[in-house]
């Protein structure tokens, strides 16, 4: 099978920043002893319940994108993404997750393009925070759910990725990370990586963790300024009959010297891209965070690693993305 060669390299290259996408490291926490109210100990029996939603739209424009030996295509890109999470905690025990997300490509292509107009993932979450050893701050995450092209949703594009992720406060401005990924649709099915969230001073924080790796200006204690990049990859099954019932006669493209169209029926693809931008946070409230971020996409691929076949994009396209968030 073919390695995706650009998409690997920057995953060897930034993987000391790889996330735990089983934590948000953004804000590390306080532990400290003085950081501990002395009546904060809840009565037996207690449980206390937070609640997470997030929210994201973004519009990358159209890529001259390589199609084999037929040629090339533009491909635009319109992304929507949400997730409702509910946390419970008894006591001082785990934190648990539970909740549901939702996330669906929408490509803008040529009928004619060997590759599919939409990737829809719909799954629920499951996991749990815990303490390890007093000094580690771990979480575990599954998300089983339907992965496809929107056309099939039954049983067959069922997947369960998870990860598993940990983070050592060192000190006050310095927190390790460590974890890895698993898919076993995917060509590489365990990534493992380590990273590193450090305050540099009062203003300046390096965020060393993918999938979004920052370094962040806070101008004030509402607004915070960023410059970065988002890696993004998932795995996806097509339709059964992709090649010839989607919305469109498939043609059987020659890619490698392969003849992909009945090729690609039934495939699992693996979509990855990588995006740099800057942009900006702007906490409304204690519990509500927007952003906005402008940029590049400079790689997408579209990886058909278990038929041998492959479309990446020959040049790039410029991007925006707005985002909401709310804690409570």
């Amino acid at each position: 099978m073919r390695t995706s060669l650009p998409f690997l390299a920057a995953i060897l290259l930034f993987a000391p920043l790889l996330p735990l996408r089983a934590g948000d490291t953004s804000t590390p926490p306080d532990t400290s002893a003085a950081s501990i109210p002395a009546d904060s100990t809840p009565a037996p029996g207690n449980l206390k319940t937070s609640y997470e939603f997030d929210a994201e739209t973004s519009y990358v424009g159209s890529a001259r994108t390589h199609f084999g030996d037929d040629g090339t295509g533009n491909v635009s890109e319109q992304t929507d993404s949400s997730r409702l999470l509910i946390e419970p905690q008894f006591n001082d025990g785990p934190i648990y997750r539970f909740g549901l997300a939702y996330e669906r490509y929408n490509f803008g292509l040529s009928k004619a393009a060997p590759i599919p107009n939409i990737l829809q993932a719909e799954n629920v979450v499951v996991g749990m925070d815990f303490e390890l050893f007093n000094s580690w701050l771990v979480r575990v995450e599954a998300d089983p759910g339907l992965y496809g092209d929107a056309r099939d949703t039954g049983f067959r594009t069922f997947n369960a990725p998870f990860s598993i992720g940990g983070s050592y406060i060192a000190s006050e401005t310095v927190q390790y990370i460590a974890g890895l990924e698993v898919d076993f649709n995917r060509q590489i099915p365990v990534i493992p990586a380590v990273g590193i969230h450090w305050s540099l001073n009062d203003n300046w924080v390096l965020d060393a963790v993918l999938p979004t790796p920052r370094i962040e200006y806070d101008y004030d204690k509402n607004l915070t300024l960023f410059l970065g990049g988002d890696f993004d990859d998932g795995t996806y099954r097509l339709d059964r009959v992709f090649a010839g019932d989607y919305g469109v006669a498939k043609p059987s493209t020659v890619a490698e010297g392969k003849h992909t169209g009945p090729n690609l029926n039934n495939a699992i693809v693996e979509y990855d891209e990588v995006r740099v931008g800057v942009g900006f946070s702007w906490k409304a409230t204690k519990a509500i965070t927007f952003e906005l971020e402008a940029g590049y996409l400079p790689y997408r691929e579209f990886d058909f690693h278990r038929a041998d076949v492959h479309f990446s994009n020959d040049d790039g396209a410029a991007y925006g993305r707005m985002s909401f968030n709310a804690q409570f």
